[in-house]
């Protein structure tokens, strides 16, 4: 089941947005959080790739959800909730919810491929990690998540491109956080972090072009500085677009505008 799913994933980006990997990946999944890291440090020697230093919280990733996940640079993780019986309508069920989340760790696989980013980069002379800010990478995860629903599984197919971005501004709007204050965090953490970042890819998907999401990571990988690569593909810096959002996260109309390049 997670094998087809990863393969109908990995065919969609490279027939849609010709994205591919060719290094090995460990895909593990599971109901029981126990089993986790055993299967996952097993993976990973076969693979010979370096061993965690300290295991995925499985706890936490797996904990009251109908699936969990996690992306590193030489696996990913996923786990769901143990179902009374593995029948027929729960593997329709988990088949059609599993493939939008791979797309989204999917993404992050190829975040960390295209900025040459294994082993983990820093920004120079600072401990900050040069893949970033968290937003960008959640967001963009997010906003190929909500393709891969749309295009593959007809989710919201019918929406208006006006539906669509009022839907994807809607938990923006609601939420406290800032992009600044996401990308001082660190971390997309918090009540309405990733409704956020999600909206804010997804203004640069629209204003722009979905593929150029991923070619910041590409020019990030070429010129180690988020900056000359955001404002090389984007047309303007991260601080432009993070004071600009903040105008349009709540205003649909500027919104609207926004999106065509006002």
């Amino acid at each position: 089941m997670l094998a087809k799913a990863d393969r109908d994933v990995r065919a969609f980006f490279a027939e849609t947005f010709g994205q591919s990997l060719e290094n090995s990946i460990a895909l593990i999944g599971t109901s029981d959080p126990s089993l986790l890291n055993v299967h996952l440090s097993q993976a990973l020697k076969e693979m010979g790739r370096r061993q965690r230093s300290s295991p995925v919280d499985a706890a936490t990733l797996c904990d009251n959800k109908p699936i969990g996940a996690a992306a590193n640079r030489s696996y990913t993780v996923m786990c769901w909730l143990k179902p009374k019986a593995y029948d027929r309508e729960w593997l329709a069920l988990i088949e059609q919810r599993l493939p939008p989340i791979l797309a989204h760790e999917f993404t992050h696989q190829l975040q960390y491929h295209l900025a040459n980013d294994d082993p983990p980069q820093r920004i120079s002379g600072t401990k900050e990690l040069l893949l970033g800010p968290s937003w960008m990478v959640e967001g963009t995860a997010e906003v190929f998540e909500r393709i891969y629903s749309v295009q593959v599984q007809g989710k919201d197919a019918a929406d208006t491109a006006d539906q669509a971005l009022f839907n994807m501004q809607t938990r923006a709007r609601r939420s406290r956080l800032t992009l600044t204050q996401l990308t001082d965090a660190g971390s997309t953490k918090g009540r309405g972090g990733y409704g956020t970042a999600r909206f804010a890819a997804f203004v640069l998907a629209q204003r722009n072009r979905p593929e150029d999401l991923l070619e910041y990571f590409t020019v990030l990988g070429q010129t180690k500085d988020r900056d000359v690569a955001f404002e090389k593909v984007f047309g303007l810096s991260f601080d432009k677009f993070e004071a600009d959002f903040e105008r349009i996260r709540r205003d649909f109309a500027a919104a609207k505008e926004y999106v065509k390049g006002q």
